[in-house]
């Protein structure tokens, strides 16, 4: 009897500890000055994923880029390379120093009236709010399932009907991956939290496993405030992303791949021939050049032989063809988040500040937003000011999911409450 109620009492003592472990290992503190770094890295690393990729936009599809991207490509380079030389993507330089900083793309674009949005409504805006506002300022320069979902708006639907598959056409295309990034930013290490906004956000213009992919980068841009292992990065995505479609399928088959060859362009192969035209049985899947399922397992491919790396994670996206600037850029927001701005290297800032024509600049990108295709927001904006402004949400939203505000050794730290 006396040993029964020795382990009794012993199972009782493992119950209350155990679990007190776990919530205290949860805790994870970045101090104040960290935190602005990695939103930096967030922002800017965004941004210079974006310009590298523009030049290539949908250009490779059979066969990527052959070159690795290392640096911003201009009409002027290798006639035997095929750049975007009939309009402004070629020209990038150009537009930059026209423009005195940098400037708005899909990309970054509807983040910025995402981050406008959350200032007036806060994070639980409703589908209705995120509808209103996408008809303010959502009205040109946009594509495929962004396009059908505003022009649904005009028709009186909102979302999450916007995305629906009955109503949207494009509900499978690579839109949410490049737009919803920020949510995972208002929610630095709050994994959970960060994939079920991200997965809000997916469904005002995408359905099904078209979501998948913004669920996968939504929860790795979020763990890379504290955890720097890109492999266990992919991991995390794996586990939060529905096991049914295509994408569940694809990022395993990455990860293996990855494992199997060494050279990351024997794994872009085995995507395109098995993920370009996808089937299974009776199941075929949609194929587009922007369909989010191989653009989002390019973009799982760069990261894990990227290795941590902003240039070569960035420069693999970039080469990686198809929709290429958005998995650069997204890619980019990742390694941003995970090396802060500090960390992106010497290469990557040097890019940022002599990308203009004629000039160059003191700060990354002349520490200037220039919002030109989004009606009735700012049109120049320091990108300082965007960091201080996402970081004003993240803190609220530290506060309210169980984290709290200290200052140790004279500095302003967060403790939050991470889920990983």
């Amino acid at each position: 009897m006396r040993q029964i109620c020795y382990v009794l009492c012993f199972t009782v003592i493992l119950t209350l500890v155990i679990p007190a472990a776990n919530v205290e290992a949860k805790e994870r503190v970045i101090t104040h000055e960290k935190l602005m770094d990695k939103l930096s890295g967030f922002w800017i690393g965004q941004l210079l994923g974006n310009y590298m990729g523009l030049p290539f936009e949908n250009n490779y599809v059979e066969e990527p880029v052959p070159v690795l991207i290392d640096r911003y490509y201009t009409f002027r380079d290798d006639p035997s390379l095929d750049i975007n030389r009939d309009d402004w993507r070629g020209y990038i330089h150009i537009f930059t120093d026209a423009m005195e900083g940098a400037f708005g793309d899909d990309d970054t674009d509807i983040e910025f009236v995402t981050l406008h949005a959350v200032e007036k409504f806060g994070l639980d805006i409703t589908y209705p709010e995120i509808t209103e506002m996408w008809k303010k300022h959502i009205n040109r320069r946009i594509w495929v399932a962004n396009a059908t979902a505003r022009e649904l708006m005009d028709e009186g639907f909102i979302a999450p009907d916007t995305g629906r598959k009955e109503n949207n056409k494009n509900w499978f295309q690579i839109d949410p991956q490049l737009v919803n990034e920020i949510w995972s930013v208002f929610y630095p290490g709050m994994t959970k939290r960060a994939a079920e906004r991200a997965e809000w956000g997916a469904h005002i213009t995408n359905d099904d496993w078209g979501t998948h992919p913004t669920i996968a980068y939504g929860v790795m841009i979020s763990g890379a405030f504290f955890e720097k292992d890109v492999e266990k990065l992919v991991q995390m995505a794996i586990d939060a992303v529905p096991n049914e479609g295509p994408f569940a399928e694809g990022i395993r088959d990455v990860v293996k791949w990855h494992k199997k060859y060494d050279n990351w362009r024997d794994t872009r192969q085995n995507i395109h021939e098995k993920y370009y035209e996808y089937k299974k049985g009776s199941y075929e899947a949609p194929v587009s050049v922007v369909s989010s399922l191989q653009n989002g397992l390019c973009g799982i491919m760069a990261i894990l032989y990227g290795e941590g790396d902003y240039m070569k994670t960035v420069g693999i996206a970039s080469s990686a063809g198809y929709d290429c600037d958005n998995q650069a850029a997204t890619c980019g927001a990742l390694i941003g988040v995970r090396n802060g701005l500090s960390g992106m290297g010497e290469k990557a800032i040097d890019i940022t500040i002599n990308i203009p024509s004629q000039q160059e600049w003191d700060e990354p990108f002349n520490n200037l937003y220039v919002n030109y295709t989004r009606d009735d927001l700012p049109v120049c904006t320091p990108i300082s000011e965007i960091v201080e402004r996402i970081a004003k949400i993240a803190k609220t939203a530290i506060l309210e999911n169980g984290g709290r505000m200290e200052i140790r050794d004279d500095k302003p730290v967060y403790i939050i409450n991470c889920d990983f």
